[in-house]
């Protein structure tokens, strides 16, 4: 997803909460907060005080910081750290925080303080912060007995939800929303919702079902607001089929709420009945997932990242995610290396050669990887698909010819008019100058067209462009390179 889409989502969760509307991770804890003077702090400041403070300057940062600042804080934090803040803290202010904890920082902490406080962090959390939870804990027996702690009818929900993958609609969504029936007045609908004004997440937007909870439409709060009492709900209901299916998979909800200015997205089952919804917060989590996992992917990094932030991050996990590419490349890296074998005898009569061998190696690269990202980045937003292909290596070949002229001429007269001619033992100089500048040219043209079209033919081969394109490109440019260049240099100075 892009940088554009992610600030377009953070300021519309913004004004909601401003508004009032959103009630749900930020909103529920901003209300439980409203009666402190919570302000900026800056982040080094509360790391200081969190790493060396003693339990009442810890009380104090909580009475002054807003804890999304300290969520910043904890991040940057080890392991041994973010356990002895944690065991520090009182009880209460635990509770207070526990939507602003990772999973992996609860699974953490939750080991180390009683079963009825257990019980209580777990029933402090919303169902979906819950889930994500209860998602993270591999064991399933302790799983199970975390589950056991829950009332009811939060067990019934957290075991609902559990069936759904954990990066589906259905793994994301909560079920704390606003719903009526269809056949009841405007007063029958205030009475039900006052009912659930202090679980529901979200009450600007109340979804209308049928008799067997199907969703049929949605009404505003301020229509209801000032509608007359006696007003049958249907007419002033917007029907509504925006909606997604729980099964479907996450980013696809996220893009849903940005492309169609969505406060919140109903999920649905195959019958199309309502189960919960995807908010604003859940949508920005999302897309910060999906970009980091889209990052990671096209620089070869490979396995799950998890809740863990960099510093938290073992580094047998980092060498586990990012050892598999590195040895593959390594290997394939030699074939540049076979390549100039095979061309040693125009090395050692040429050895000015040596010299610009980087620099279109590297063109190509450079090159390479700007194409691959701008059309994987395409592909993300769904601009781009196979059916494209035709017009994206067109557009790409233009692209690169104007590049490869720019730079193979400049570096050409470079050569010819800048470089001392004893150099260059029994080459010409014009003709040095000439396989340089056509090489660059060729190079940077030939490495556009292979970062525009390796994306494009996973996507065909059904495989991840992030991760069959980019770690690839860099190797098959260099072998490209070296031979367009000693291709030339045979045919122009042999």
């Amino acid at each position: 997803m892009s940088t554009i889409c992610a600030l377009c989502l953070v300021e519309r969760l913004r004004f909601s909460v401003e508004s009032g509307l959103v009630r749900g991770k930020l909103g529920t804890a901003m209300s439980k907060l409203d009666h402190k003077a919570q302000k900026p702090f800056d982040v080094q400041d509360i790391l200081e005080s969190l790493q060396h403070g003693t339990p009442q300057q810890l009380a104090d940062i909580y009475s002054e910081a807003h804890p999304g600042d300290i969520e910043l804080a904890f991040e940057r934090m080890t392991e041994d750290e973010r356990l002895h803040v944690l065991q520090s803290l009182p009880e209460d202010v635990l509770v207070e925080w526990s939507d602003y904890l990772t999973p992996g920082e609860l699974d953490l902490f939750i080991h180390t303080i009683a079963e009825p406080k257990q019980k209580e962090l777990l029933d402090s959390l919303s169902d979906d912060e819950l889930v994500d939870f209860l998602q993270e804990v591999e064991d399933e027996a302790e799983q199970s007995a975390y589950i056991g702690l829950l009332d009811e009818s939060k067990r019934l929900v957290s075991e609902e939800l559990l069936r759904y993958p954990e990066e589906s609609a259905g793994g994301r969504m909560t079920t704390m929303m606003a719903a009526v029936h269809e056949g009841i007045t405007v007063k029958d609908a205030l009475d039900e919702l006052r009912e659930v004004i202090e679980e529901a997440e979200l009450l600007s937007r109340i979804y209308v079902v049928d008799s067997v909870d199907r969703l049929i439409g949605r009404i505003r709060l301020r229509d209801l607001a000032f509608a007359k009492w006696q007003t049958p709900i249907t007419e002033i209901m917007v029907p509504d089929a925006l909606s997604i299916d729980a099964n479907a998979d996450q980013e696809e909800a996220a893009k849903m709420i940005s492309r169609y200015d969505l406060m919140a997205l109903p999920v649905v089952d195959d019958s199309n009945r309502l189960l919960g919804v995807i908010t604003h917060d859940d949508a920005m989590e999302i897309l910060e997932e999906e970009s980091t996992e889209d990052i990671e992917r096209q620089s070869g990094i490979g396995g799950d990242r998890g809740d863990l932030a960099y510093l938290q991050t073992s580094v047998v996990a980092h060498f586990r995610r990012r050892v598999g590419w590195v040895l593959v490349l390594a290997f394939l890296a030699l074939l540049s290396g076979w390549v100039l074998v095979e061309y040693e005898e125009i090395m050692k009569k040429f050895y000015i050669l040596a010299l610009y061998l980087p620099m279109v190696v590297a063109a190509g690269g450079n090159t390479g990887a700007q194409s691959a990202t701008m059309v994987i980045r395409s592909m993300a937003l769904g601009e781009l698909g196979p059916r494209q292909f035709g017009r994206v290596i067109w557009k790409e070949l233009r692209i690169g010819s104007l590049l490869g002229l720019l730079i193979g001429v400049c570096v050409g007269l470079q050569v010819h008019f800048l470089l001392p001619g004893s150099l260059f033992g029994e080459a010409s100089l014009l003709h040095t100058a000439l396989v340089v500048g056509i090489a660059l040219t060729a190079q940077i043209c030939t490495s556009t067209l292979i970062g525009a079209a390796l994306p494009l033919l996973a996507r065909l081969a059904r495989l991840d462009p992030a991760v069959v394109a980019s770690p690839a490109i860099t190797t098959i440019v260099d072998v490209t390179g070296c031979v367009i260049y000693f291709t030339l240099a045979r045919v122009l100075l042999g």
